[in-house]
């Protein structure tokens, strides 16, 4: 299937509307326009985050969804056996 132009350039939108709602959000405005000078083009290939500990999140730095649950049974049981006793 042949994409248009039109496609491509609503993409190309979505991808730099998102970086800058994120770098609002984060740093506020008048950051965003003294990063860009207006031209939001710049955001739509490079990346907007860094990799320092503060702005970084990886998979590996919080439990996963099955320790999370594990965890919880584990808390529940030591409950009901401290009720018993």
């Amino acid at each position: 299937m042949r994409r248009s132009r039109a496609y491509y350039r609503w993409h190309r939108f979505r991808v730099i509307r998102r970086k800058v709602n994120f770098l609002k959000r984060r740093d506020g405005s008048a950051e965003v326009e003294w990063r860009t000078d207006g031209q939001y083009g710049r955001f739509s290939k490079r990346k907007i985050h860094c990799s320092c500990w503060m702005c970084r999140r990886k998979f590996y730095d919080e439990l996963s969804h099955t320790d999370l649950k594990k965890l919880a049974s584990a808390r529940q049981q030591m409950l009901l056996l401290g009720e018993r006793t």
